[in-house]
């Protein structure tokens, strides 16, 4: 009790720790996604009493967003490393007995016209 007062007290910004319930989704992932989430909108004891009501509890979608609301979303890619020709823009791989290597790129089109014609 004493360290929400100090909350209060002394922050601006409150974010509480959130995780999914996978089990519910039925997928086959069995760890849950655990995020950060900002908490806004009224004074800071307002953010920290709305933070406490809900502690332990499903939130659900209708309860935090609006129907038709506009959200800001950040996603950040998996990165796949260095990757060749194949793997990275689907080229089909070069016949078993090619010198120098089968996963490259062979010819992409004739001479004249002098450019990649679009397919």
């Amino acid at each position: 009790d004493r360290d929400i007062q100090r909350i209060t007290k002394y922050c601006q910004v409150i974010r509480v720790i959130a995780h999914t319930q996978v089990k519910l989704v039925g997928l086959g992932q069995k760890k849950a996604h655990v995020m950060e989430i900002q908490v806004n909108g009224g004074s800071t004891k307002d953010k920290v009493e709305f933070a406490r009501k809900m502690f332990e509890k499903p939130v659900p979608v209708a309860g935090v967003f609006k129907k038709d609301e506009m959200i800001d979303v950040i996603g950040v890619t998996k990165g796949k490393g260095y990757e060749g020709v194949t793997t990275r823009w689907g080229v089909s791989r070069l016949p078993r007995k090619t010198h120098r290597g089968l996963r490259k790129v062979a010819c992409i089109g004739s001479w004249h016209p002098a450019r990649v014609s679009y397919t």
